[in-house]
């Protein structure tokens, strides 16, 4: 008998994550306003780089990841891999749905971390790495780990996401306002990109 899963993706900004499991939930990237909005919601918050307010957690149970090292939280298993550029990536598996989070790279990613990140489900990667469109090198992380899905990650520069959809041949792509997976079948063959609106 196979196991019921549930995972949900949604953006509550151009780089605030929302992902909700059967269990937990967790929130990567948060701005102030939306742990305040989530405090109920979210138990686990996870940063990619070390931009972040403590006031708003303090005398809080939350459970704050930032930087690497391996977690398991209630469920939720998440490795961070620390770069060179002062951000973490983020391989994170909730509800048995593999996920990555690029977050904001600013340069190409050692051989050692794409190693060490070996496979995913879904892809969540920027539309700019430094000052260049990120689509070739992304697709080429998402081929070799295997990735079913790919969801871009606007850049405060409106343009880059324009630029991102028309290097992958994909203009004309709706936005949806999320991602839900309730069984490894509803992952696509191949790759396939997921645009997602910013709630």
């Amino acid at each position: 008998m196979l196991e019921w899963v549930y995972m949900e993706i949604k953006f509550l900004n151009k780089s605030t994550i929302f992902l909700k499991g059967k269990k937990e939930n967790v929130l990567i990237d948060p701005t102030e306003k939306e742990i305040v909005e989530n405090k109920s919601t979210s138990r686990i918050i996870v940063y990619t780089n070390g931009d972040f307010n403590q006031m708003s957690l303090a005398n809080d149970e939350k459970i704050v990841v930032r930087g690497g090292g391996e977690y398991e939280v209630g469920g939720v298993e998440i490795t961070g891999i620390n770069g060179e550029d002062g951000n973490t990536v983020y391989r994170i598996v909730i509800d048995s749905f593999v996920l990555v989070v690029l977050g904001k790279i600013n340069q190409e990613l050692t051989p050692k971390r794409i190693d060490k990140i070996d496979s995913t489900d879904i892809l969540l990667a920027p539309t700019k790495i430094g000052d260049s469109c990120s689509f070739k090198l992304v697709k080429e992380w998402a081929k070799k780990w295997g990735a079913n899905y790919l969801i871009p990650i606007e850049d405060d520069d409106d343009k880059s996401l324009e630029k991102f959809l028309d290097e992958a041949d994909e203009e004309g792509l709706e936005k949806t306002d999320l991602l839900k997976l309730e069984k490894q079948d509803d992952l696509p063959d191949g790759l396939e990109i997921k645009l997602l609106k910013n709630n």
